[in-house]
């Protein structure tokens, strides 16, 4: 197994501030010499697809940070939400930049691999907007522009049904889509002349086009003011170029895509900080 934190890291603990109005439970008043801040950090295991169109997984670590001011509610992250900061947020309408990373695919990560080359770190970098329709509602979209091995643009939409069963559990969960253009599909999905002569597989340009769509749940346990838990499930089925590809239909590979987690925050206070 290799655990794939060193880049993720820095992405995430500079980009997520994400998002938006909660219906989790709320920090508690500060008084008069309260701190400033409350800060929140973290970060879950997660399996996830060895490589995009696997059928086989790895595991990753995903740090988790917020910020919240003392009386505020605690704001709502999605498992798989792009991580940004919301530069704009008045409760109903939130945006700002975000990021994802699309991990390489290495030439070792499976024998279904076998006269492929490998391919690079891909880093997303745009925007997000998120709407709370009703409290209880969010949808949120995030553009971004592709970094690295892709260069494509990469578009995606989430609604999450967030349900405070009590105040100390919250339930989330709602559909997913994706859209890529073909400099994000092609380095992930494609299969060259050169490529097909060592592996067997057939020459495939995979192009833009919706290329997944899914469901995905949370489950978040607040113990106390100062510590929470969290699990999830999302599930991707791969469509359009990218799911007709040889590389997902041949062996080692599936449309049915998993990312399953379990997490852990702690929140302190924190005064004097100069924002």
């Amino acid at each position: 197994m290799r655990y794939r934190v060193g880049a993720l890291g820095v992405l995430l603990v500079l980009a997520s501030l994400s998002s938006v109005r909660a219906a989790d439970v709320a920090f508690p008043s500060a008084p008069s010499a309260a701190p400033e801040w409350i800060i929140t950090i973290g970060g879950d295991v997660r399996g996830i697809p060895r490589y995009p169109g696997s059928k086989a997984f790895d595991t990753a670590g995903a740090p988790y940070f917020d910020m919240a001011r003392p009386g505020s509610p605690e704001k709502f992250h999605g498992p798989i939400d792009g991580l940004g900061v919301a530069l704009f947020d008045n409760r109903v309408v939130a945006l700002g930049p975000v990021g994802t990373i699309i991990w390489p695919r290495d030439t070792n990560d499976s024998s279904a691999l076998n006269g492929l080359t490998g391919v690079g770190t891909t880093v997303n970098i745009g925007g997000f907007v998120d709407y709370w329709a009703v409290p209880w509602l969010r949808s949120r979209a995030e553009v971004m522009q592709g970094f690295g091995a892709g260069n494509g643009v990469t578009a995606r939409f989430l609604m999450d049904a967030v349900i405070p069963v009590s105040p100390a559990i919250t339930i989330s969960g709602g559909p997913r889509a994706r859209y890529v253009t073909s400099g994000t599909a092609s380095p992930y999905y494609s299969v060259s002349l050169n490529e097909s002569i060592a592996s067997g597989l057939p020459v495939y340009n995979a192009g833009s086009g919706w290329q997944a769509v899914g469901v995905g749940t949370q489950l978040k346990y607040r113990f106390n003011p100062t510590w929470a838990t969290y699990t999830f499930v999302e599930y991707e089925k791969l469509v359009g170029p990218s799911a007709n590809s040889p590389i997902v239909t041949g062996p080692g590979g599936s449309a049915n895509q998993w990312t399953f987690g379990l997490g852990l925050t702690y929140s302190f206070a924190v005064r004097g900080l100069p924002f």
